[in-house]
């Protein structure tokens, strides 16, 4: 199974935006992939327990995922 793993930068803003840590790991696991960038980079969207949109950007490195960061849609 997965890891998934939190940046530095996506740990600080998930802090700055109120973003529960939870929210954004499954997101970022079973969200729908909006965009895939050429490095592998994904945009994954899905719903949160406010009624949100929340993205979060990830990468899939060997057998983890990584989150870059994650932000609400506007």
């Amino acid at each position: 199974m997965a890891e998934i793993v939190l940046t530095d930068h996506a740990k600080y803003r998930l802090l700055e935006r109120k973003i529960d840590v939870h929210e954004a790991k499954k997101i970022a696991k079973n969200g729908r992939v909006t965009k895939t960038e050429s490095d592998g980079t994904m945009i994954k969207v899905g719903l949160s327990s406010s009624g949100k949109l929340l993205e979060v950007v990830c990468r899939r490195e060997e057998n983890n995922i990584i989150i870059k960061t994650a932000y609400y849609e506007n």
